[in-house]
């Protein structure tokens, strides 16, 4: 069966030789596994299942073990990261710009979603509600993920904004920690309405809700490596990533490969994100990338 070439074994050894010198990679000893670290956007069966196939793959690919560590809270995500203790992150943006002004952490790659590198955030209602815009939300309960979400809190805040609303004045904020439980949430009736990437958006048209607005297009997550990561280091995780061709067809052990990943990765810039930090501030404030994480919820 012919497929794409696999690395030889001096690339492999390559490879795991500047990888090892990444922080994170051995942290608990000369044996211990790489960490890829990833923020809980779902429950916790829900990372493993769509991560796990990609830490295998860095292992068959670098030829070293890597292990996968699912943070407990977006802050941990970026605290992992800034302390070394993950060799890699897969962050959501707001996180990420965070966690550049902290530490100088620096995006690798970004997600092509579906052939995309960016997308979107929705603010979902019960589909027998009777609203039809987001001014019709004033007065009502509006549920978001976790306080640091790009796309289930800082863009719904910002939308609500833009339609003249303002929290505690015109409606209440209730945080469910992550894009799921703030979905569920409105299907039970503690919320009116609630705010989801896209992608989870898509999965609850079909179980009760409806979109009632979209974003315009935020940059896609990226993968993001912690400070001190060489050139040389970045560019052998480029390298590895970026031979996944993932529009072609997959080999059999990436066919489990989560509906987020297939569409493979592009080269990041922290260009990128600048309008992340732009709609940040102006949502949060002038301290919005330093300010502790708590003091970000609504009034």
């Amino acid at each position: 069966m012919h497929g794409r070439p696999r690395p030889s074994r001096l690339g492999l050894l390559t490879l795991a030789a500047l990888l090892g010198a990444l922080p994170g990679w051995g942290a608990a000893g000369e044996d211990a596994p790489a960490r890829l670290g990833v923020v809980s956007f779902y429950n916790p069966r829900s990372m493993y299942v769509k991560y796990q196939p990609l830490v295998d793959y860095l292992s068959e690919q670098t030829g070293e073990p890597w292990a996968l560590a699912v943070s407990a809270s977006y802050q941990e995500a970026v605290d992992d990261l800034c302390t070394g203790r993950v060799a890699l992150a897969y962050l959501g943006p707001l996180s990420y710009v965070r966690a550049h002004t902290r530490c100088g952490a620096e995006p690798l790659l970004r997600l092509q979603t579906q052939g995309s590198d960016v997308f979107y955030s929705d603010v979902l209602v019960r589909s027998d509600s009777p609203f039809e815009s987001l001014q019709d939300l004033a007065g009502h309960r509006i549920g978001f993920g976790d306080t640091l979400s790009t796309s289930s809190h800082l863009v719904p805040r910002a939308m609500l904004l833009d339609a003249g609303l303002e929290p505690g004045r015109d409606f209440t904020c209730h945080y469910f920690g992550q894009h799921e439980r703030a979905a569920r949430a409105v299907l039970m009736g503690e919320v009116e309405a609630c705010g989801v990437r896209d992608v989870i958006g898509e999965l609850f048209l079909h179980r009760g809700l409806r979109r009632l607005a979209r974003s315009g297009p935020i940059p896609a997550y990226p993968w993001v490596t912690p400070p001190g990561s060489s050139r040389s280091e970045r560019d052998a995780l480029s390298t590895v990533l970026l031979r996944f061709p993932g529009r072609a067809r997959p080999r059999r052990s990436e066919e489990r490969w989560d509906l987020e990943l297939t569409g493979g990765f592009t080269i990041a810039a922290d260009a990128d994100y600048d309008m992340v930090r732009r709609l940040a501030e102006r949502v949060f404030g002038p301290t919005a990338l330093t300010q502790p994480r708590g003091e970000l919820q609504c009034p």
